[in-house]
């Protein structure tokens, strides 16, 4: 039996997982139509299109871009699909905006509730398809070890900001031995 290999998505993606799941709650939770008790599930929406963007951004870069020349129509599909999330995700920022501006708050909620679910529908569709189909290109054309390095790239051009909410969020998302797993890994990095 093959031991299993190393899929560099599965940290992020739990934490944005729990980001999301937690942001729809906290939004279709809130009163769209109470500003006040609304603005923290704005605020964690925009925190959620913050840390996809940076996602996506470094994905893009240091994941996608050294496979390109492997497989190209693979890569340019995945592309296409970060230019869907950057459309969808713009589409929440303008709904925030219209909410922001709107005199009737719990329609336009409403129409920002509706935006969040899409956006959040796509990127774990999106998610999964990297998981199942990304790795196993990764995998057939990297070493665990070659993966590795591409994530310590990704990881060293992430700010102090984003590595601490992205770091907060897996703590939530993680499993236990996830968990261990990543607190070794730290201590090993605080030695070296």
């Amino acid at each position: 039996m093959n031991a299993p290999r190393y899929n560099a998505f599965n940290p992020i993606h739990k934490a944005l997982r729990t980001l999301m799941f937690d942001t729809i709650l906290k939004l279709q939770r809130s009163d769209l139509g109470n500003v006040e008790e609304s603005l923290p599930a704005i605020a964690q929406v925009e925190l959620l299109l913050k840390m996809m963007d940076g996602h996506a951004h470094h994905e893009d870069h240091f994941i996608l871009h050294p496979i390109e020349e492997k497989a190209p129509a693979f890569i340019r599909e995945f592309e296409g699909e970060h230019v869907t999330d950057l459309a969808l995700g713009n589409q929440l920022r303008e709904m925030i905006a219209a909410w922001r501006q709107a005199e009737d708050k719990r329609r336009a909620g409403s129409q920002l509730y509706y935006a969040l679910n899409a956006f959040v529908a796509f990127n774990l569709q999106h998610m999964n398809k990297e998981e199942l189909e990304l790795n196993q290109l990764l995998w057939h054309h990297y070493t665990d070890g070659e993966i590795l390095a591409m994530v310590e790239k990704l990881l060293q051009s992430v700010s102090p900001e984003e590595m601490k909410i992205a770091t907060e969020w897996m703590i939530k998302g993680l499993n236990s031995v996830e968990l261990e797993f990543m607190k070794n890994s730290m201590k090993e990095t605080q030695v070296a």
